[in-house]
Protein backbone atom coordinates (compact mmCIF):
# COMPACT_ATOMS: atom_id res chain seq x y z
CA UNK A 1 0.00 0.00 0.00
CA UNK A 2 1.40 3.40 -1.01
CA UNK A 3 1.43 6.28 1.43
CA UNK A 4 -0.14 9.69 0.95
CA UNK A 5 2.86 11.65 2.22
CA UNK A 6 1.75 15.08 1.00
CA UNK A 7 -1.78 15.30 2.36
CA UNK A 8 -3.65 14.75 -0.88
CA UNK A 9 -6.41 12.88 0.94
CA UNK A 10 -7.31 16.12 2.69
CA UNK A 11 -6.96 18.17 -0.51
CA UNK A 12 -8.97 15.82 -2.75
CA UNK A 13 -12.43 17.32 -2.18
CA UNK A 14 -11.39 20.84 -3.19
CA UNK A 15 -8.56 19.94 -5.60
CA UNK A 16 -10.32 20.63 -8.89
CA UNK A 17 -11.75 23.96 -7.76
CA UNK A 18 -8.43 25.01 -6.26
CA UNK A 19 -6.54 24.19 -9.45
CA UNK A 20 -9.00 26.10 -11.61
CA UNK A 21 -8.73 29.11 -9.32
CA UNK A 22 -4.91 28.93 -9.29
CA UNK A 23 -4.74 28.66 -13.08
CA UNK A 24 -7.00 31.68 -13.56
CA UNK A 25 -4.83 33.66 -11.14
CA UNK A 26 -1.74 32.68 -13.18
CA UNK A 27 -0.27 30.89 -10.20
CA UNK A 28 3.50 30.39 -10.50
CA UNK A 29 3.14 26.60 -10.67
CA UNK A 30 -0.32 26.09 -12.19
CA UNK A 31 -0.46 28.86 -14.78
CA UNK A 32 -1.68 27.58 -18.18
CA UNK A 33 -2.76 24.34 -16.48
CA UNK A 34 -5.11 23.17 -19.23
CA UNK A 35 -2.59 24.00 -21.96
CA UNK A 36 0.07 22.00 -20.12
CA UNK A 37 -2.20 18.95 -20.00
CA UNK A 38 -3.00 19.38 -23.69
CA UNK A 39 0.73 19.45 -24.42
CA UNK A 40 1.14 16.08 -22.71
CA UNK A 41 -1.36 14.64 -25.19
CA UNK A 42 0.48 16.29 -28.08
CA UNK A 43 3.76 14.75 -26.95
CA UNK A 44 2.07 11.35 -27.03
CA UNK A 45 2.03 11.65 -30.84
CA UNK A 46 -1.19 9.64 -30.95
CA UNK A 47 -1.92 10.36 -34.61
CA UNK A 48 1.33 8.71 -35.67
CA UNK A 49 1.10 5.62 -33.46
CA UNK A 50 -1.39 2.82 -32.78
CA UNK A 51 -1.24 3.38 -29.04
CA UNK A 52 -4.10 1.85 -27.07
CA UNK A 53 -3.12 1.58 -23.39
CA UNK A 54 -2.22 4.55 -21.19
CA UNK A 55 -0.97 4.70 -17.61
CA UNK A 56 -1.39 7.97 -15.72
CA UNK A 57 0.89 7.98 -12.68
CA UNK A 58 -0.41 10.04 -9.75
CA UNK A 59 -3.59 10.51 -11.74
CA UNK A 60 -5.22 12.60 -9.01
CA UNK A 61 -8.83 13.40 -9.92
CA UNK A 62 -8.29 12.38 -13.55
CA UNK A 63 -7.91 15.70 -15.33
CA UNK A 64 -5.10 14.43 -17.56
CA UNK A 65 -6.53 10.93 -17.96
CA UNK A 66 -9.81 12.40 -19.23
CA UNK A 67 -8.06 13.59 -22.38
CA UNK A 68 -7.12 10.03 -23.29
CA UNK A 69 -10.48 8.59 -22.30
CA UNK A 70 -12.06 11.06 -24.74
CA UNK A 71 -9.95 9.40 -27.45
CA UNK A 72 -11.38 6.00 -26.50
CA UNK A 73 -8.08 4.69 -25.19
CA UNK A 74 -7.80 2.18 -22.35
CA UNK A 75 -6.68 4.32 -19.44
CA UNK A 76 -5.28 3.09 -16.13
CA UNK A 77 -4.43 5.36 -13.23
CA UNK A 78 -2.35 4.86 -10.10
CA UNK A 79 -2.30 7.20 -7.12
CA UNK A 80 -1.26 6.80 -3.47
CA UNK A 81 -4.17 8.93 -2.22
CA UNK A 82 -7.32 6.93 -1.52
CA UNK A 83 -9.52 10.02 -1.63
CA UNK A 84 -8.06 11.16 -4.97
CA UNK A 85 -8.69 7.68 -6.36
CA UNK A 86 -12.30 7.74 -5.17
CA UNK A 87 -13.01 11.07 -6.86
CA UNK A 88 -11.26 10.00 -10.05
CA UNK A 89 -13.29 6.79 -10.19
CA UNK A 90 -16.53 8.70 -9.59
CA UNK A 91 -15.73 11.14 -12.41
CA UNK A 92 -14.54 8.46 -14.82
CA UNK A 93 -16.11 5.07 -14.04
CA UNK A 94 -14.66 3.51 -17.22
CA UNK A 95 -11.12 4.13 -15.99
CA UNK A 96 -9.18 1.56 -13.95
CA UNK A 97 -7.84 3.37 -10.85
CA UNK A 98 -5.66 1.57 -8.30
CA UNK A 99 -3.21 2.25 -5.49
CA UNK A 100 0.34 2.83 -6.68
CA UNK A 101 3.03 5.37 -7.46
CA UNK A 102 6.13 5.96 -9.58
CA UNK A 103 8.15 3.44 -7.60
CA UNK A 104 5.35 0.92 -7.07
CA UNK A 105 3.42 0.22 -10.25
CA UNK A 106 1.33 -2.87 -9.45
CA UNK A 107 2.68 -6.04 -11.01
CA UNK A 108 -0.77 -7.20 -12.14
CA UNK A 109 -1.23 -4.24 -14.48
CA UNK A 110 -0.53 -4.76 -18.20
CA UNK A 111 2.29 -3.20 -20.15
CA UNK A 112 1.55 0.20 -21.63
CA UNK A 113 1.99 2.04 -24.91
CA UNK A 114 2.08 5.40 -23.18
CA UNK A 115 2.91 6.48 -19.62
CA UNK A 116 2.02 10.03 -18.60
CA UNK A 117 2.15 12.19 -15.52
CA UNK A 118 1.60 15.85 -14.68
CA UNK A 119 2.56 17.94 -11.66
CA UNK A 120 3.83 14.96 -9.64
CA UNK A 121 7.40 13.98 -10.54
CA UNK A 122 8.79 16.69 -8.24
CA UNK A 123 7.73 14.62 -5.22
CA UNK A 124 10.60 12.22 -5.96
CA UNK A 125 14.15 12.71 -4.71
CA UNK A 126 16.92 12.70 -7.36
CA UNK A 127 17.72 9.03 -6.72
CA UNK A 128 14.02 8.14 -6.77
CA UNK A 129 13.69 9.82 -10.15
CA UNK A 130 16.30 7.46 -11.55
CA UNK A 131 14.47 4.48 -10.05
CA UNK A 132 11.15 5.79 -11.39
CA UNK A 133 12.46 5.95 -14.96
CA UNK A 134 13.57 2.32 -14.64
CA UNK A 135 10.21 1.30 -13.15
CA UNK A 136 8.31 3.01 -15.95
CA UNK A 137 10.57 1.37 -18.52
CA UNK A 138 9.69 -2.00 -16.96
CA UNK A 139 6.01 -1.63 -17.85
CA UNK A 140 6.44 0.22 -21.16
CA UNK A 141 5.94 -1.54 -24.47
CA UNK A 142 8.64 -1.38 -27.15
CA UNK A 143 8.24 1.90 -29.10
CA UNK A 144 6.21 3.22 -26.20
CA UNK A 145 6.55 6.70 -24.74
CA UNK A 146 6.87 8.37 -21.37
CA UNK A 147 5.59 11.97 -21.17
CA UNK A 148 5.96 14.02 -18.01
CA UNK A 149 5.02 17.66 -17.42
CA UNK A 150 6.16 19.04 -14.12
CA UNK A 151 7.94 21.65 -12.07
CA UNK A 152 11.54 21.71 -13.32
CA UNK A 153 14.58 23.86 -13.83
CA UNK A 154 17.06 23.63 -16.68
CA UNK A 155 19.92 22.84 -14.29
CA UNK A 156 21.09 23.43 -10.73
CA UNK A 157 22.40 26.90 -11.55
CA UNK A 158 19.01 28.00 -12.85
CA UNK A 159 17.31 26.60 -9.77
CA UNK A 160 19.61 28.61 -7.51
CA UNK A 161 19.01 31.79 -9.54
CA UNK A 162 15.25 31.27 -9.46
CA UNK A 163 15.13 30.66 -5.72
CA UNK A 164 17.27 33.76 -5.14
CA UNK A 165 15.01 35.85 -7.37
CA UNK A 166 11.93 34.62 -5.53
CA UNK A 167 13.47 35.57 -2.18
CA UNK A 168 14.39 39.02 -3.48
CA UNK A 169 10.87 39.48 -4.84
CA UNK A 170 9.36 38.61 -1.47
CA UNK A 171 7.71 35.46 -2.81
CA UNK A 172 8.00 33.47 0.36
CA UNK A 173 4.69 31.82 -0.53
CA UNK A 174 6.28 30.08 -3.50
CA UNK A 175 9.43 29.17 -1.60
CA UNK A 176 7.27 27.62 1.11
CA UNK A 177 5.53 25.48 -1.53
CA UNK A 178 8.95 24.29 -2.69
CA UNK A 179 9.97 23.14 0.79
CA UNK A 180 10.35 19.37 0.87
CA UNK A 181 9.93 19.13 -2.91
CA UNK A 182 12.49 18.06 -5.49
CA UNK A 183 11.97 19.85 -8.82
CA UNK A 184 13.54 17.97 -11.70
CA UNK A 185 16.57 19.26 -13.54
CA UNK A 186 16.00 19.05 -17.28
CA UNK A 187 19.64 18.46 -18.15
CA UNK A 188 19.96 15.65 -15.59
CA UNK A 189 16.77 13.97 -16.80
CA UNK A 190 18.15 14.10 -20.33
CA UNK A 191 21.18 12.11 -19.18
CA UNK A 192 19.08 9.62 -17.19
CA UNK A 193 16.78 8.88 -20.12
CA UNK A 194 19.64 8.64 -22.61
CA UNK A 195 21.45 6.17 -20.35
CA UNK A 196 18.29 4.03 -20.28
CA UNK A 197 18.23 3.98 -24.08
CA UNK A 198 15.39 6.45 -24.66
CA UNK A 199 15.18 9.01 -27.43
CA UNK A 200 14.58 12.19 -25.45
CA UNK A 201 13.12 15.61 -26.13
CA UNK A 202 11.58 18.38 -24.09
CA UNK A 203 10.94 22.07 -23.65
CA UNK A 204 9.90 24.74 -21.18
CA UNK A 205 6.16 25.38 -21.17
CA UNK A 206 5.78 28.06 -18.49
CA UNK A 207 8.01 29.92 -16.07
CA UNK A 208 8.06 26.88 -13.79
CA UNK A 209 6.91 23.87 -15.84
CA UNK A 210 8.77 21.81 -18.41
CA UNK A 211 7.67 18.82 -20.46
CA UNK A 212 9.81 15.83 -21.36
CA UNK A 213 9.15 12.98 -23.75
CA UNK A 214 11.09 9.72 -23.87
CA UNK A 215 10.63 7.18 -26.67
CA UNK A 216 11.72 3.62 -25.96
Amino acid sequence: MSQDRWGFDEWAASYDADIIRAARAEDWIFQDYESVLDKVVEYGELADNSYDTVLDIRCGTGNLAARFLARRMHVFGVDPSEEMRKICQQKYPDMVVVDGDFLSIPLYLPRFDLIVSAYAFHHLTPSEKVAAVMEMKRVLNPKGRIVIADLMFRNAAEEQRTRRALREAGRGDILKELEGEYPGLFEELTVICNEEGFLFRGERLTESVWIIGALR
